[in-house]
């Protein structure tokens, strides 16, 4: 189980907007956060653009694109935790690339809609639970994230998207090479080929990245 360590130095740059402040009454963040019901979702750190930034625990990587309010996002999973980077300036990793604690991901930045100065949205998940408002938590660093499972179920829901091994691949590992693996923890679902749709409400083992 990983020690969440710190993005960046706090002795520099302490946190400077904390977890689920409630900001609806205030004009220049409560549109931001409208599916957490105004709530500031994660932690934030004043910096100046261009700060290095760390990896919080060793996992893989899992999300590098542009998001609207978020800009350059990266997000690095290890079993259930989810750990999120927003409003990057560019990126050190790749897709799928495995990733050590402490090491070099990310530079921070200014981008995206949801952001009024230089800083990094730094988020904890927790991908066990069925709704984003549900998942997010308060980060503790220098402790284990709490509940923190290696692997986890998911119940294949096809309502918006249709599941195959392929699209699970690309959600928790970053590449849909990744498939063929998931399949490999699913005995009772290996007679599926990697891209054909998943039966909607099978419980599928998601396995955690190897070192």
């Amino acid at each position: 189980m990983p020690i969440l360590e710190w993005p960046v130095d706090p002795a520099k740059h302490p946190i400077t907007h904390g977890f689920w402040l409630d900001e609806t009454n205030n004009p220049s963040y409560r549109n931001f956060y409208t599916v957490f019901d105004g709530h500031h979702p994660g932690v934030d750190f004043s910096l100046p653009e261009g700060t290095p930034l760390r990896a919080a625990i060793p996992g893989v990587v899992v999300r590098k694109e542009f998001h609207p309010g978020m800009g350059n996002t990266l997000a690095i999973r290890n079993g259930n935790i989810y750990v999120l980077y927003a409003h990057l300036t560019s990126f050190c990793v790749d897709l799928g690339q495995k990733i050590r604690a402490k090491q070099l991901v990310a530079y921070s930045g200014n981008t995206g809609t949801a952001t009024t100065t230089p800083h990094l949205h730094f988020e904890l998940r927790d991908l066990t639970k069925s709704t984003l408002k549900d998942s997010v938590f308060e980060p503790i660093f220098g402790q284990k994230p709490k509940n923190y499972v290696p692997e986890f179920n998911y119940l294949i829901n096809n309502t918006n998207t249709e599941k195959t091994f392929e699209s699970l691949a690309l959600r928790y590992f970053g590449l849909a090479s990744y498939a063929s693996a998931i399949r490999h923890h699913n005995p009772s679902l290996q007679k599926f080929d990697l891209n054909t749709t998943l039966p909607q409400g099978a419980s599928i083992i998601i396995p955690n990245y190897q070192k």
